[in-house]
């Protein structure tokens, strides 16, 4: 859901769906990935390291100032699996690491372009930003 004239984007249902070969523990591959869909939650939508061109100095180096997101804007994360054995993989499963990082981001900048009609082409996604790219097409 996009409040155009706050900028505010709140993202009602995610689902990531995963072929990770064979689940060796999957409480703990769902978890990953539950981990991996809020880490791109925050790329998408809060993370943004501010540098001072001059000095190099980070300017936001604390998690004050560093925003990432919260359990308040993190909805009910849902993870699916496509179970494949994998012949190459110990036991029969894949690497299930920095994948489910890949395609939230996307799925939300695409969710936004669908809900407003406006692309988006630089994360994160801030109110600022989204303001400003609805304003520009009249929107707002």
């Amino acid at each position: 859901t996009v409040d155009m004239p706050l900028g505010q984007v709140t993202i009602n249902k995610i689902i990531n769906v995963q072929d990770s070969g064979r689940l060796i523990n999957p409480k703990l591959v769902e978890q990953q990935v539950h981990g991996g869909m809020s880490q791109s939650i925050g790329f998408a939508l809060y993370e943004e390291l501010l540098v001072d061109p001059k000095s190099g100095r980070v300017l936001n180096p604390t998690l004050l100032d560093y925003k990432i997101p919260t359990t308040m804007d993190v909805p009910d994360l849902e993870a699916q699996f496509v179970e494949t054995e994998d012949p190459t993989g110990p036991y029969g499963n894949k690497a299930v690491g920095e994948t489910p990082t890949i395609s939230p981001s996307a799925a939300i900048r695409d969710a936004i372009l669908d809900a407003t009609g406006v692309k988006f082409y630089e994360e994160p996604m801030t109110p600022q930003r989204l303001f400003e790219g609805f304003k520009r097409e009249g929107l707002i």
